[in-house]
């Protein structure tokens, strides 16, 4: 229905994996065909009645009823609306048992670029304004401005955090770095949603490798845990040994894909500390910005690739919820390898370029949000719904 630029990434993905299988072909034909029929938001309002009514009628289990009659909550939260399905079940078994509930709209893309909110909540708490007024317009009807809570994201809290504030010295002892030299800090996307990126990044060390060794920084490439493509690990073989290339290890825990509360030490200053930061169109360029860092966004495709339309770099730039950021002036678009080599150099010049831009741009976008206290925010919030239920 909103037909946004993450829904034609993934109709693209589905349409390159049924090339050449007609049965496949002939499956999501159909499923498309039924799918425009619920295209608008009087079907999809329906179904979603629907699919509320069968996932009781139909639970598999009783245990949330009786966890919920034994411990008697005033208030079911629940921290992410898109990780893990099993958490809809004991929101809907809430709803029924007429207990309060309340979701935290997980990233600032997830409106335009995830499914639809099966579950009714009470309160919703989403990182701005703009997704305020995305949610509202998409479930015109269903949420009442009155429900949504304007809190930020913890995504964010610990960059604020003092506790969290290393000195460039300890950073660099964690990381192995040269202390006399800067780095240039490297994020890389999943591989799945940006093929090749191991290509940009040898780019990256040729250009660096170019400038004397006595003004040469150093090189920080932090991997995306949850998609590292074998050309990626050849890359961190390959340069295993490099005094100018680091692959720092990742921190995480494989079992359930998060970071580990050590990472958060390392990541916030590695951006703090960072001359330049590089990505591919990601959340981590609102990061750089509030650190008042450089940042570059790759908006051209590796070198001596032909990918297909759906999955080109330069279109993750017009994501809708992404345009704001390159249209801000708090970020420098590379469009050609050309111009990231230009890119490179114009901010290894001046770091303080795009500062002024950067820091309208993340006044705008979270204006009063009190950033480095969301968690605090949500919480606040939630025991006031609670108390307000002890009042009644």
């Amino acid at each position: 229905m909103m037909w946004t630029e993450a829904v034609k990434y993934y109709w693209g993905r589905h349409n390159n994996r049924v090339k050449n299988n007609t049965r496949e072909w002939m499956r999501l034909k159909i499923w498309r065909i039924i799918g425009y029929l619920f295209a608008n938001k009087f079907m999809l309002r329906v179904s979603t009645i629907i699919c509320n009514w069968l996932t009781i009628r139909f639970r598999p289990t009783q245990e949330f009823e009786l966890i919920f009659k034994r411990v008697k909550p005033d208030f079911v939260f629940n921290c992410s609306h898109i990780h893990g399905l099993s958490a809809d079940l004991p929101v809907q078994v809430a709803n029924k048992l007429k207990i309060k509930t309340g979701v935290f709209i997980f990233s600032w893309d997830n409106i335009t670029s995830r499914g639809r909110i099966f579950p009714e909540y009470n309160f919703y708490h989403v990182w701005t304004q703009d997704i305020k007024s995305q949610l509202l317009k998409l479930y015109d009807g269903i949420i009442k401005p009155n429900q949504v809570i304007i809190s930020g994201t913890p995504q964010f809290d610990f960059h604020f955090s003092k506790n969290h504030i290393w000195s460039r010295s300890k950073l660099y002892a964690q990381i192995g770095l040269d202390y006399e030299r800067p780095y240039i800090l490297y994020t890389t996307g999943m591989a799945s949603d940006f093929p090749h990126e191991d290509l940009i990044i040898e780019e990256l060390i040729y250009h660096i490798k170019e400038i004397s060794a006595s003004n040469r920084p150093q090189i920080v490439v932090r991997t995306y845990i949850k998609g590292i493509s074998k050309e990626m690990l050849s890359l961190m073989e390959k340069y295993k040994d490099d005094a100018d290339i680091f692959f720092p290890e990742n921190l995480w825990s494989e079992k359930w894909l998060m970071p580990l509360y050590s990472d958060t030490n390392v990541y916030s200053n590695l951006l703090r500390h960072a001359l330049i930061g590089i990505n591919t169109a990601s959340t981590v360029t609102i990061e750089l910005m509030i650190f008042n860092k450089p940042a570059i966004n790759i908006g051209f495709e590796p070198p001596n690739t032909d990918l297909p339309g759906y999955t080109k770099y330069s279109r993750h730039i017009n994501y809708e919820h992404y345009r704001p950021v390159a249209n801000s002036g708090g970020v420098f678009i590379a469009k050609s390898l050309d111009d990231f080599h230009y890119g490179i150099d114009l901010l290894l010049n001046d770091q303080s370029k795009l500062i002024g831009n950067q820091k309208k741009f993340i006044s705008k976008m979270f204006r009063k949000t009190n950033l480095g206290h969301s968690s605090d925010i949500i919480a606040d919030s939630i025991f006031l719904k609670t108390l307000a239920n002890d009042e009644k």
